[in-house]
C-alpha cells in the first residue's frame, strides 16, 4: 500500500496490489458462464431440446452466452469490487436477480440465458442461483 498526500490534512491510502475491476468482472463472468452453461446443458439433455437457438447455431449461441455472462460479470465486478465477505455474495444474488428480471421482462429471447430453454421458474431459478454462486466464487478466486 502506498500513502499519498493530496491536500494538507488529507491522507489517502491506495492498495496497488488489488486486482482491477475488469479482471474481477472477467473472472466472475467466466465462472458464471460456465456454471449457467452446465445447468443449461443438463436441462437440454433432459428435454432432448437444442441448447441454443437453432437459427443461430451452437458456435454463435456459445459466444452470445459468454458475452452476456461477461457483461453481467463486469456489472457485478464494478459493484462488488470494494466489498468483502457476505456482502459480495449478497451483491452476486442481487446482480443475478437483476439479470433474471431483465431477461424475463425486457430482453429479446436471443439475449436470454439459454434462449428460454427452461420452461419453468424452478429451472430458471437454478440457472441464476448457480450464476450468482459462480460469480461470488470468481470474485474470491480473482482476489487471491
Amino acid at each position: 500500500m502506498v500513502a499519498r498526500r493530496c491536500f494538507p490534512g488529507v491522507h489517502i491510502v491506495v492498495d496497488e496490489t488489488a486486482p482491477g475491476v475488469a479482471r474481477l468482472g472477467w473472472i466472475s463472468g467466466s465462472l458464471g458462464a460456465a456454471a449457467a452453461l452446465g445447468a443449461l446443458i443438463v436441462f437440454a439433455r433432459q428435454d432432448q431440446a437444442p441448447l441454443f437457438d437453432p437459427n443461430v447455431g451452437p458456435p454463435i449461441g456459445v459466444v452470445m452466452h459468454l458475452v452476456i455472462s461477461l457483461v453481467w460479470g463486469l456489472v457485478f465486478g464494478i459493484i462488488a469490487a470494494p466489498l468483502r465477505g457476505v456482502r459480495v455474495l449478497g451483491v452476486a444474488f442481487l446482480t443475478s436477480g437483476a439479470a433474471w428480471a431483465l431477461s424475463a421482462t425486457l430482453l429479446p429471447p436471443a439475449l436470454r440465458f439459454g434462449n428460454d430453454l427452461y420452461a419453468s421458474s424452478p429451472r430458471a431459478a437454478t440457472v441464476y442461483l448457480l450464476f450468482a454462486l459462480a460469480m461470488a466464487s470468481g470474485m474470491r478466486l480473482a482476489r487471491r
